[in-house]
């Protein structure tokens, strides 16, 4: 049996090795990129030699003029391009030591919690010991459960308030008549008419008996409004005696554990979700900076493009054919030589341009596997994956099945959908007298809310809030909807 941070640690293990591969490979590529930039002045420089050689002074010149100018140009862009990529990788690289520093911190504020969780887990069932004998929490034990009866039976009266308005209004409600005597106030002090209008209206109001219905259809309009007031302080007085309850637990496990490890492990909590959110804006950054590094190493870049094109065209140029052309003609063994010198550059440019090719497919591969690892991790801390209440039963999650979406043989769709099936929620060893449906439990063990004067802050005690871990009292979607419902229970 996994735990959730198991899983979660090996993720993130297998997504720092494929960062780890995806910088390396854009690196890698980057260093080609510039030797294959190298190799096209290199060859230029042989176009001029050549030139040099077959033509006469003043036409060697004015070509020699024309390539170095282009080469002067590209060498300029080119070097602006290598500073432009230095401050970007040097930033990358301050941003990375960062995310590590910071991952570190975070592995010890998880480390620290997952002890004080195991500590607590330990002392449950001595906790409920002590409780079994505590006649003032048995006292506020059976008034809780009392105020949940009545807040229940509140509920359901509520509901059914509400079913008895829809269907008996519904007769007054099709009466046109009845209705616009209604909504315009008529036998109230609102009902500001006068002369003909006040007269026609009261001959309308004899006519269908209208005061009469009036009476009966306010009376049943006001049921509901006063049965659900009445749940609403029900459940108000319900999540109070709850709230007094997990109270006495939470207390009883610091007087057993000498400490409020409840508190401590709730305020680690929060500290590893503000690490989450620090860690979750830096990953955003390096993303940023490694898409505009890519675009580097693919030579995709402004500056790149522009270099390309100023050589390209003066090596591509006519009078650069011509010369070629004469070059092979002549029996000359010089110009031969130089001729050779442009083939070997030529052959060595384009073998480093196939294995760029090769490698920015790889690079594209890798990087649609390291987004779809990382979509799954940002997944597990939404849904709470890595708390200690979650474990999952499938050992492959860390070894086979993450290996598979690692290499790219399975997409993380595939990956969640094994997790979510493998998904269990642990209970704590305890909870057969302390901590009712989790009620004073640190969030990370399935609890929802910290002790009034223990370190946290009271739940607003409402039904429907999702208070009191998972436990307590749930609203079913309003009073209509079938009143309320206890969550998980321990």
């Amino acid at each position: 049996m996994l735990t959730g941070r198991q899983t979660l640690g090996s993720i993130e293990h297998a997504l720092a090795d494929l960062r780890r591969e995806e910088a390396d490979l854009g690196n890698r590529i980057e260093r080609a990129t510039r030797s294959v930039t190298d190799l096209q002045q290199r060859q230029g420089e042989a176009y001029r030699d050549l030139a040099r050689f077959r033509l006469e002074n003043h036409a060697a010149e004015t070509l020699s003029t024309r390539l170095d100018t282009a080469a002067r140009e590209a060498a300029r862009l080119l070097e602006k391009r290598t500073a432009d990529h230095k401050v970007l990788s040097e930033d990358l690289r301050k941003k990375e030591k960062q995310r590590s520093e910071l991952q570190a911190q975070r592995d010890t504020l998880a480390k620290e919690q997952e002890a004080a969780e195991a500590r607590m887990d330990s002392l449950m069932e001595t906790v409920d010991a002590e409780l079994e004998t505590d006649t003032l929490f048995l006292e506020q034990k059976q008034r809780a459960e009392q105020a949940a009866e009545t807040a229940e039976a509140a509920a359901k009266k509520a509901a059914t308030s509400q079913q008895d308005r829809r269907l008996k209004g519904k007769a007054y409600e099709d009466d046109q008549l009845f209705m616009y005597l209604w909504q315009r106030g008529f036998g109230t002090p609102d009902y500001d008419k006068r002369g003909l209008v006040r007269a026609l209206d009261g001959w309308v109001a004899k006519l269908i008996r209208f005061h009469d219905a009036r009476a009966n259809y306010a009376m049943l309009t006001s049921i509901p409004e006063r049965m659900e007031k009445h749940a609403h302080r029900c459940a108000d007085i319900a999540a109070e005696e709850e709230f007094k309850l997990a109270e006495l637990s939470r207390a009883a496990m610091t007087r057993t554990a000498g400490e409020d490890i409840s508190a401590k492990i709730d305020h680690l909590t929060d500290q590893l979700l503000s690490v989450d959110g620090e860690l979750a804006a830096l990953d955003s950054s390096i993303d940023t900076l490694n898409d505009a590094l890519r675009e580097f190493s693919t030579g995709s870049d402004t500056g790149y493009l522009k270099a390309e094109e100023k050589l390209s065209k003066s090596l591509k140029d006519d009078d650069l054919d011509e010369l070629w052309r004469q070059a092979l003609a002549t029996p000359s063994p010089e110009d031969e030589k130089i001729v050779r010198r442009i083939e070997d550059l030529g052959e060595r440019i384009e073998e480093f341009s196939r294995e760029i090719r090769q490698d920015r497919e790889l690079q594209r591969d890798i990087s649609r596997r390291r987004g779809e690892l990382a979509d799954v991790a940002k997944r597990f801390r939404s849904k709470g994956y890595d708390s200690w209440e979650t474990t999952f039963s499938d050992d492959s999650l860390t070894t086979v099945l993450l290996g598979e979406l690692v290499k790219g043989a399975i997409t993380g769709a595939d990956y969640w959908a094994r997790a979510e099936r493998a998904y269990r929620r642990r209970r704590p060893r305890g909870g057969r007298v302390g901590f009712p449906r989790g009620a004073g439990l640190p969030k990370s063990m399935g609890g929802g809310f910290s002790g009034r004067g223990m370190g946290g802050s009271r739940s607003s005690g409402r039904f429907g809030s999702g208070g009191f871990g998972g436990g307590g009292f749930k609203s079913g979607g309003g009073f209509g909807g079938g009143g309320f419902k206890t969550g998980d229970t321990f």
